[in-house]
């Protein structure tokens, strides 16, 4: 009989973290698992999904509001 896996948990980055990005998924042994959820480097991805639509909205609402802002200016001073 094959060894047994450890079991992952999944956990959503919300601060980067060596190789990791904002918003990035990966799978870490329970305790690490841990560790980045109380460190508040990430949430587990099961608990992420209303969280991270909420942040990505405000992000991409933000960026745009901006970008209008921006051009708006620019039609100004023509």
């Amino acid at each position: 009989m094959a060894a047994q896996k450890p079991k992952l948990v999944s956990v959503t980055f919300k601060k980067s973290w060596g190789r990791y990005a904002i918003g990035d998924r990966a799978g870490f042994d329970p305790e690490k698992a841990k560790w980045l959820v109380e460190t508040k480097r990430a949430v587990e991805s099961a608990k992420a999904g209303t969280e991270s639509t909420q942040t990505q909205t405000k992000a991409a609402t933000g960026n745009k509001s901006e970008s209008a802002s921006k051009n708006e200016s620019h039609a100004d001073k023509a």
